[in-house]
Order: structure tokens, then sequence, then C-alpha cells
């Protein structure tokens, strides 16, 4: 049996994320042993996936800063401030990847890129897992994934609390993305 081809157009396709059923959730240490976890509820971002080259598939999200929760407004408030993000002077986090490939195995992907925090781009290696792939009630194609990410925060400027709160910021994002061609 021949293998099935795929023509150019089918290979490359592109992905909305849906931020009804997208999450950018982040957890970090306080007091050495408390976690703190938060999300941003205010992002979009684009996947141009290229299936018969992964390596020419490219990752964007904007993350607009002063969108962070984290379940108390006055911490809230203060991640917000000049002592964390910035959100006033920055109000944008963003990621470009510049690096797709597969990961451990068919379901992985590992994707490094530019992350800019507070005018601050760094270098970071996001582990991704496809989930699912199906079709939405409306009949759109979507795709599910899950993307997860260490940072130091210290390396991005945001050196606030140091001692109390911990350096390494957990970064997970639950994704539903919808193809739009």
């Amino acid at each position: 049996m021949e293998p099935q081809r795929v023509s150019a157009d089918q290979a490359h396709t592109v992905w909305e994320i849906e931020p009804r059923y997208t999450n950018v959730q982040f957890r970090c240490k306080s007091f050495l042993f408390f976690t703190v976890e938060g999300r941003f509820t205010d992002f979009a971002g684009t996947i141009h996936l290229d299936e018969a080259d992964i390596r020419r598939s490219v990752v964007e999200m904007t993350i607009k800063a002063a969108s962070v929760t984290a379940g108390n407004k006055r911490r809230d408030t203060r991640l917000g401030s000049a002592d964390f993000l910035d959100a006033q002077k920055y109000p944008e986090i963003h990621f470009r990847s510049t690096r797709v490939e597969r990961g451990r195995d068919r379901d992985t992907l590992r994707i490094t890129g530019t992350l800019t925090i507070k005018g601050t781009g760094r270098e970071i290696v996001v582990d991704v897992l496809e989930t699912d792939r199906s079709r939405s009630p409306g009949g759109e194609e979507v795709a599910y994934y899950t993307a997860l990410a260490q940072l130091d925060r210290f390396s991005f400027g945001v050196k606030s609390g140091r001692g109390m709160i911990g350096r390494t910021i957990k970064v997970i994002i639950p994704t539903q993305a919808t193809r739009k061609r």
C-alpha cells in the first residue's frame, strides 16, 4: 500500500487558540511551602502548523499582563504593579517560537521560543502534549494541547519578594485550538 501523500495546502494549517476553552495558569512557591496559583484571563494566540515538516511550524501568543489573577484582590494588584509585571508600562507578555521539533514520542512537541516579560526577552523551552483532535458540535476541527514550562522570574527582572516568593514559576496551559484554514 502506498503511503498517503499530503498536499502543501493540507500540510500547513492555521489554528486559533480559543480563550473560552484555554487556561494560562501559573504556580509558584511562597514562604517555601505554600503554593500560590494564578492565571491570566486575557490572551490570544495562533498556531501555524506544518504537519509535513513540523520544524516549519510557528506558535505565537500574547497575554495582557493586567489580566493576572491569583484569587486575592490585593495580591492581584501587587502582581500587576511595578514590583512584579508592571502591567501599566509593559501591557503585554509575548511568546513567539523560534524552533518546533518532535518530542520524546509521537504525541509530544518541544517548542523553543522567545518569551518577553517587562520588555526582557529570554529563550524558553515549552514541552507540549497533543491530547486529542476532534470536531466541535458546530463541526469545526479542534485540537487539544497541554503546554508546560518553567520560568526563572529573576531572568525577566521580576525580583520582588526575594526569599519569600520562589524564583521558579511553573506554567501550565491546557489549550483548545480551532482550525481556521
